[in-house]
């Protein structure tokens, strides 16, 4: 990874991590006392929240990535310029 990108990737975090830290010290602060609250209010977090996300736009940029295999082909819908010449004879 380049190094513009894993800057961004830094940032987004960060601001993830912000908010994600206010929101456990609004609905359970005590869970930030110790490390083992801190690493079990992280993988919660992770795992409802940025996982889910992450992996939901990688399915659908796969998803836009792939040709649609049951999808009639525009080539083989048109007549190729070969065969509208035979027919013409």
């Amino acid at each position: 990874m380049d190094a513009p990108k894993a800057a961004q990737i830094k940032a987004h975090a960060l601001a993830i991590a912000k908010l994600l830290y206010e929101e456990t010290e609004h609905a359970n602060p005590q869970q930030l006392e110790t490390f083992e609250g801190i690493e079990q209010a992280v993988r919660s977090h992770l795992l409802k929240r940025v996982g889910p996300e992450i992996g939901e736009f990688f399915v659908k940029a796969q998803v836009r990535a792939t040709p649609d295999v049951d999808a009639p082909s525009t080539a083989s819908s048109e007549i190729s310029g070969s065969r509208a010449a035979k027919r013409k004879r």
